[in-house]
């Protein structure tokens, strides 16, 4: 499979070696792991995003995520009518190099590791975390009703596939606007620290480490908004223009 994706001739082609035969939906999430070619529409995305928004060129994202590649799994957002990616995550699992979003905050906040998690009540445990180590959405699906339901399926597929892990803790580094663009739409799902301020990191203004309990955020969603609940933990909500990531695939990734 070539992972030449400059050539949108190429990246159609490789897109259509991934999506599943049959498939009707005008989206479909699939999972690849760091060596599988076809990755390369997850990374595409990524480079093209993280460029965009925050000057951060290839050789950038190489040097930051190239530590962790091995622990690396990526979630993206086909586009099965135009076969084109429309949104990406690279998840890091848990492995000896750590958690990026975690490494990266006593260098950047000057908080250590274990007073980051005392300052908010929590306990931190590795083996049951998952880091949401970046989030891209393609820009020609930001508008409003394709930006919602790119990211929804995204959240919703790391959400189902964690929960098939025995994962309950996700961490990241949010650039401020997007952090409160997943809160809302999430219901604050994702919460900042205790005790840390926004602050520049990789080329974004003010950014912000976060964590999610999924235990937390079911018990919750089941009260104050049970469709959101069911869409993020059954899986239920959104078939009829989403294909779901197969969950089998996503387990032996992560295994």
């Amino acid at each position: 499979m070539d992972r030449d994706v400059s050539d949108p001739t190429a990246a159609r082609r490789l897109a259509a070696g991934v999506v599943a035969d049959g498939a009707v939906e005008p989206f479909g999430v699939y999972a690849f792991g760091p060596d599988d070619p076809a990755s390369e529409l997850a990374r595409s995305v990524e480079r093209e995003v993280f460029l965009e928004a925050f000057g951060n060129d290839e050789d950038l994202l190489a040097k930051e995520y190239g530590p962790y590649e091995d622990a690396s799994m990526f979630l993206c957002v086909l586009d099965q009518h135009r076969l084109v990616p429309a949104g990406m995550m690279r998840v890091l699992r848990p492995s000896p190099a750590g958690f990026k979003s975690l490494l990266d905050v006593e260098p950047v906040w000057g908080v250590p590791l274990d007073d980051l998690f005392r300052g908010a009540g929590l306990v931190h445990e590795p083996e049951r975390t998952w880091d949401v180590a970046t989030l891209a959405v393609a820009a020609d699906y930001r508008g409003k009703a394709a930006m919602g339901l790119v990211s929804l399926a995204l959240y919703q597929s790391l959400t189902l596939a964690a929960r098939r892990q025995g994962i309950d803790w996700f961490v990241a580094i949010f650039d401020v606007p997007v952090l409160r663009m997943i809160r809302w739409k999430l219901h604050m799902t994702f919460t900042g620290f205790r005790g840390v301020a926004a602050a520049s990191y990789l080329g974004s203004a003010a950014s912000l480490p976060a964590w999610c309990s999924l235990t937390d955020a079911e018990a919750r969603l089941a009260e104050t908004s049970p469709e959101l609940r069911a869409l993020l933990f059954d899986g239920k909500g959104i078939e009829p223009a989403v294909r779901p990531v197969d969950l089998d695939h996503t387990s032996q990734l992560a295994a």
